[in-house]
Parts: C-alpha cells; structure tokens; sequence
C-alpha cells in the first residue's frame, strides 16, 4: 500500500482498520525529511505497514485535533485506536522495533 496523506475529511477513514504509522510533519522541518525517507524504506520493505502522512501545514485542524506540539511526531493506531506516540526523529531500526511490537 502507498504512503497516503490525510485530510480533515479522510483522517478516520485512513486509521480505521489494521496498524497505520501516523507521520504529522512540516515541509520545512529537516528531521521530518529524514524520517521521510525512513518511513519511504519501510514503506517498500513492509508493503503491508499503513502509512498516513498529515501535514500540518496544510491541516492545521488535525494538528490541534491531537494536540501536536512539535514534529515530526509519530503516532500508531491498531483498529482506529492509538497506541503509541513518538515525538522527534526514529531511526529505521527504531521504528522496526515498534511496528513489530504490534505486528509480530
């Protein structure tokens, strides 16, 4: 499954079913291009791992909706319910780790 960008409209939709990794980030945030290109390697390693990006930029509503204070912050969801939240940069091995927290 591709990397999918949420809005207002399709946040819900997007994290209702199985794990999705949550990406809240800004264009113009370095350590959110880092894990950009994290989230890209697992993405097409892990085809199966649901990725939602939100930029808060553009959806500043989600970011106040979860309380998101500083990005890049991760959060992940099994069935439409948070889990985990994970405030700053995850190195590949890191996110691994959770995602197989909740899948293995």
């Amino acid at each position: 499954m591709a990397i999918q960008f949420a809005t207002e409209e399709n946040f819900d939709e997007l994290t209702k079913e199985g794990f999705v990794v949550v990406d809240f980030f800004s264009t113009t945030c370095v350590p959110c291009k880092m894990l950009s290109a994290v989230l890209e390697d697992i993405e097409a390693e892990l085809p199966f791992v649901n990725i939602v990006k939100v930029n808060t930029t553009e959806c500043p509503q989600l970011g106040n909706r979860f309380d998101i204070h500083a990005v890049p912050t991760l959060h992940f969801y099994q069935d439409g319910e948070r889990k985990e939240e994970h405030v700053g940069f995850l190195s590949d091995e890191a996110l691994r780790e959770i995602i197989g927290r909740y899948l293995y």
